[in-house]
């Protein structure tokens, strides 16, 4: 059994897309509606979704939550669900980085790589694990970092994170395949966004990859086409490798 791709029938649930605010989110729900999906956006704050309401009026729904908190992250679910039944893809997106040497990273900053990265990661897959397996299929998606394959200095605790939620990926496509569910990740380089460039003013953003690239490999990931591939982690790094 294979996952069902995503549809524009109304009879399915949308696609669930956490972090749906962000410069990468606001790409993978673009991509979606245009290929007549409809989308449950989701952020803590729900007026930070309100231009993707606007852009695709009657296809995206916007959603609050607190992916850090086990029953928002299944009201969440719920919420998907009402829109017509489970939804074939979930794209968790959620995450935050931080640089600093291990000697000199305050707790703060371990809480907030730990929390934003791996709890959020934690609740959204183990509840789609489990409507996954009542409805028979779906495909999630996750963000990772090349950083999860190789820990550079000042990066550690940003590195453990992303390593975690990769492992958790690995795992969950084990778990899931006896009925029909998939899990794979991608693991952007540096994405051409404006906090980026901002962080960042005398690199060359033409060595970067577009949100927009990395749209459409999740796009792919999500759909019967990519049904032979689980637990797979899909190096996306651009231009400039």
């Amino acid at each position: 059994m294979t996952s069902h791709p995503p549809t524009s029938a109304d009879s399915v649930g949308p696609v669930v897309v956490t972090g749906a605010a962000g410069a990468l989110g606001s790409s993978v729900v673009r991509r979606f509606v245009a290929a007549g999906t409809r989308v449950l956006a989701v952020d803590k704050a729900a007026e930070r979704l309100e231009p993707r309401v606007a852009e695709a009026p009657g296809r995206v729904k916007a959603h609050a939550a607190d992916l850090t908190n086990a029953d928002s992250v299944a009201a969440m679910f719920d919420a998907a669900e009402a829109m017509g039944g489970a939804p074939p893809a979930v794209v968790h997106l959620v995450g935050g980085f931080r640089y600093s040497p291990l000697a000199e990273l305050s707790d703060a900053d371990w809480r907030f790589l730990m929390q934003v990265n791996l709890e959020t990661s934690f609740q959204v897959f183990r509840q789609a694990a489990r409507r996954f397996e009542k409805a028979g299929a779906g495909s999630l998606v996750a963000v990772s970092a090349p950083a999860a394959l190789l820990g550079e200095a000042g990066v550690g605790a940003y590195a453990a994170t992303k390593a975690a939620v990769l492992r958790l990926v690995e795992s969950l496509a084990r778990e899931m395949a006896a009925f029909g569910g998939r899990a794979n990740a991608v693991l952007p380089g540096t994405m051409d966004t404006p906090a980026n460039r901002a962080a960042m003013p005398d690199a060359d953003p033409g060595e970067w990859v577009t949100t927009e690239r990395v749209a459409e490999v999740i796009h792919w990931l999500s759909s019967d086409a990519a049904a032979a591939v689980s637990g797979a982690a899909v190096r996306v790094p651009g231009p400039g490798l």
